[in-house]
């Protein structure tokens, strides 16, 4: 009768060799196609691409602002969003290996086949970085070629046009309602004085930032990063603050884009959308953070829960397994 009452013991599941896997070379020079393609269609798109070419109105004052020099140069702007989260990810991840050699050591085992020939064990930070290397490269060359094909469709004026196109249709010689308001066409009603192709060309691919789409997108990955990679107790709310410093700076260079005069206020909004988004999207299905532990991301998946003896339905107790393998302290719940 009492035996009826309680359901029989669960065997404790199986454990897993989730601390080995074996890839191919192959996958990895896919990877590397996959970002040529991405930074190919890029290049392209940015210095030979036409972009749409819009016209404009006497009365449209948006477009007559004066020309001013960068706050945020276009080098700086890419320093800023490639090299600060790759050196600070790199950074955490090296730190991370001495730092959890202290505890038992469980080997984790990278095998890199090379088309069935030979085979290389591969060291699980080489492992890490390449993989939030590769990942964030895909992000980021993605936000790039999104920005690019959206000036070019657009041909959005930026608000610096009139001085930089200088027309030869002059506004100020216009007295009439109609001839203020009449839209003019580019090699029709008037074409732009300035010998400087290339200016005139990026003069009309305002929409939307190019700076600050790639930038939202590098801090946004980072601030994701810091997140989960910087969950240690005894840090406090050091990444929080962090966190904030790398927030600031973001809408600080997109500010700098509107006060220079080279970007409309819904080109920043839209490239700040844009780049958060794709980092979230990013860093959430492709790296697929959620699955990997903290203090290893993004190289092992989720330490797997033993069930106690002490508890005959397999809950009320667990053993988590430690950050190399090792049983952990019974805990309850």
């Amino acid at each position: 009768m009492f035996a009826s009452q309680y359901a029989p013991r669960r065997s404790p599941p199986a454990v897993t060799d989730q601390y080995h896997h074996r890839e191919s070379i192959w996958r990895v020079l896919l990877d590397i196609l996959c970002l040529l393609i991405l930074l190919i269609i890029t290049l392209i798109t940015h210095f030979v691409a036409k972009p749409f070419t819009r016209g404009f109105s006497c009365s449209d004052t948006t477009i007559r602002y004066p020309l001013r020099d960068d706050t945020i140069p276009v080098y700086a702007a890419v320093l800023l969003s490639i090299g600060l989260p790759l050196a600070i990810m790199w950074f955490t991840e090296v730190f991370k290996r001495f730092y959890y050699s202290l505890y038992p050591r469980q080997r984790f085992i990278t095998r890199l086949d090379f088309c069935g020939i030979r085979s290389v064990d591969i060291s699980p930070i080489v492992g890490n970085l390449y993989m939030l290397t590769v990942t964030f490269a895909y992000g980021y060359l993605a936000t790039w070629v999104l920005t690019e094909i959206t000036k070019n469709f657009v041909g959005e004026l930026r608000p610096d046009f009139i001085a930089i196109c200088r027309p030869s249709y002059n506004c100020s010689t216009v007295t009439s309602l109609y001839q203020y308001d009449t839209y003019l066409q580019d090699t029709v009603d008037y074409t732009c004085q300035n010998t400087d192709t290339s200016a005139v060309r990026e003069a009309r691919r305002s929409f939307f930032s190019g700076h600050t789409s790639p930038v939202f997108y590098g801090f946004s990955f980072l601030i994701m990063y810091i997140h989960v990679a910087w969950s240690w107790r005894h840090l406090g709310i050091i990444g929080h603050l962090f966190q904030v410093g790398l927030a600031i700076l973001a809408c600080y260079i997109g500010y700098t884009r509107i006060s220079d005069y080279r970007h409309h206020w819904w080109d920043v909004l839209v490239g700040a959308i844009v780049g958060s988004l794709v980092a979230f999207v990013t860093f959430k299905f492709i790296l697929n953070w959620r699955h990997y532990v903290p203090r290893f991301l993004p190289h092992t998946v989720e330490p797997q829960t033993v069930a106690s003896p002490q508890s005959p339905r397999g809950y009320g107790n667990y053993r988590p397994l430690g950050p190399y393998g090792e049983p952990g302290p019974i805990r309850r719940y």
